[in-house]
């Protein structure tokens, strides 16, 4: 009951936490995607207004000079025709300020293209008419001076004027409050005629302020020139109104742009877009670098290793006289699940507690901490420490077996006298000795050679007979001759007879190389002896992906030592 309880709990915690991490991950996206939105919908604002801005400005610079050269031209025409061009000028002025902008209010809501076109039409709209103005009240200053009008007459005109649309203004003002004030909602429902209405008399309000505010300035310009009916100065156009013109569409453009500040992804983007190109340029080089450094120790290093002559380990190690040959068994496979040893009267057995499935109750046994004394950090790293030495008055049969690793196979070696073998203590499990002697055990260093630098084997340890080794593989230990060639992994060699020429060879294919799926180099043996390897090695089995870089390195610094 409790263990049904506890399921129960598990599942109903388990799938509340999917349910409240979908909550979350629900809301983070709809965030994420609403101020997406907004980023995108403010940026195209600001891109259509600034185009909109751009474009009024060249159109009032044209449409400047354009008036500049037809005043130019009335300087010295007739009354009648500055009689003309004004008429036509006040006709422009009336069309374009009666001129309805189209409703943004559509089904569907307009693209960006129709609001661009809106915002453009709207801003050239305003210069024409800021533009046509100022032409307009410099043509009425140059008709009064030539009519030979009494300016205060045209004073008096021109302020009459000024209270007439004054007067309008407030009429319309008036029927606007009395229209939200009769139709207080319905007056702002797109569609209502009540909206219409009020859209209307906003228009004309616009129109009606425009027109006082021309009258008021024409009426200021008369009273400034009372008394003085001379012609006008030249034409030239007010840069400054023109700007002022604009400046409505100026404020909604930082307005946008203030709001596009507090949207997280535009802080972000620049920042992000700024270091790209300097973040796609490490990928890269993270990718290329390694390519190049495999592709320049196998192109280039490789080769030239091939080209040295090998390594004659009996004459390199100042080995004296020919050593004497191991015999070769009928089978390659030498090793086995289990090995079942006899040890004779007065030997001794120096094996690792894993490896020693059964013996006599009768043998003698005992701990012996390292392999060799002389060598203590090779027994240390090799593993060989702890190790269980029996002895027997009489032979005693003894099996061996891994107890530990159902793939590990136990293979025996026996070392005639004057046999040599170079050996990674790797590999061994135990040894027997005859007698009262002490394991033959010596290492020597090949500072010297290119094949031993490549392969970052420095050092050899050498087991001299009369030994019998012990010796372990996964999945098996096979022991071939060298012939005329022999190339296996280096991964896989666990030994090789003294008489063997060692050398180095290139991986026969790159691309595997390149994938990590094998060595740069095999170890390469020739003449007269044999060598001994694993079939499945796990030391090194995917050469450039150790598990850490503590791993790697403490691998590099066996092999280095010739463990």
């Amino acid at each position: 009951m409790r263990q049904l309880l506890t399921s129960v709990f598990h599942f109903l915690l388990r799938h509340a936490l999917q349910f409240v991490l979908f909550i979350v991950i629900l809301l983070a996206g709809r965030y994420l995607l609403a101020e997406w939105r907004a980023f995108q919908a403010t940026s195209a604002s600001v891109s259509i207004l600034r185009e909109a801005a751009s474009s009024g400005e060249q159109h009032g610079d044209t449409l400047a000079q354009a008036a500049t050269k037809r005043v130019a031209n009335l300087q010295n025409a007739s009354l009648s025709a500055v009689d003309t061009r004004l008429a036509s000028i006040q006709a422009e002025l009336g069309q374009l300020r009666a001129e309805r902008s189209p409703s943004l209010f559509t089904l569907p809501l307009p693209d960006a293209n129709v609001l661009a076109a809106h915002a453009q039409q709207e801003a050239t709209r305003r210069i024409e008419i800021e533009v046509l103005s100022q032409e307009a009240r410099y043509l009425a200053a140059l008709q009064a001076a030539l009519r030979g009008d009494d300016a205060r007459q045209a004073l008096v005109r021109l302020h009459q004027e000024h209270v007439r649309v004054y007067t309008a203004l407030q009429v319309n003002l008036a029927q606007q409050r009395q229209l939200l004030l009769v139709h207080p909602l319905a007056a702002h429902v797109p569609g209502n005629a009540a909206q219409g209405q009020l859209t209307a008399l906003e228009q004309q309000e616009q129109i009606l302020r425009t027109a006082n505010l021309q009258a008021y300035q024409q009426y200021l310009l008369q009273r400034a020139r009372t008394g003085d009916a001379r012609r006008p100065a030249p034409f030239a156009i007010d840069k400054a109104a023109m700007a002022a013109t604009l400046a409505p569409l100026q404020h909604t453009i930082a307005a946008s742009q203030a709001q596009l500040a507090r949207n997280w992804i535009a802080r972000w983007r620049a920042p992000v877009f700024e270091v790209i190109p300097i973040a796609a340029l490490l990928v890269l080089s993270a990718i290329l670098t390694p390519l190049a450094i495999k592709a320049f120790f196998y192109f280039v290093l490789a080769p030239l290793a091939s080209r040295f002559k090998p390594l004659a380990i009996a004459q390199e190690l100042h080995l004296n006289g020919r050593p004497t040959s191991i015999s070769l068994p009928q089978q390659s496979r030498i090793s086995g699940v289990s090995q079942s040893l006899q040890l004779e009267q007065g030997d001794t057995m120096l094996i690792h507690p894993a490896y020693l499935q059964s013996s006599p109750a009768t043998t003698r046994k005992r701990t012996q901490w390292l392999l060799d004394w002389t060598y203590p950090f090779t027994s240390l790293a090799a593993g060989m420490v702890a190790l269980t030495s029996i002895t027997s008055a009489q032979t005693a049969s003894i099996t061996l077996s891994a107890s530990d690793d159902p793939l590990m196979e136990v293979a025996v070696l026996t070392l005639p006298e004057g046999a040599a073998l170079v050996f990674q203590p790797r590999g061994l499990v135990g040894l027997i000795v005859h007698g009262q002697q002490k394991p033959s055990i010596s290492s020597h260093w090949r500072l010297a050679s290119l094949h031993a630098w490549l392969t970052l084997q420095l050092r050899f340890i050498v087991f001299r007979g009369p030994v019998t080794l012990i010796v372990r593989g996964t999945r098996g230990v096979r022991m071939e001759p060298a012939g005329q060639g022999r190339s296996i992994s280096q991964a896989a060699t666990l030994g090789f007879s003294t008489g063997v020429l060692y050398s180095t060879t290139r991986s026969e294919t790159f691309i595997p190389y390149l994938r990590g799926q094998q060595a740069l180099l095999n170890d390469r043996f020739d003449g007269d002896g044999i060598l001994l390897y694993e079939e499945t090695p796990r030391h090194g089995k995917q050469p450039g992906k150790v598990g850490s870089w503590f791993e790697g390195l403490t691998d590099a610094v066996l092999k280095v030592f010739g463990i």
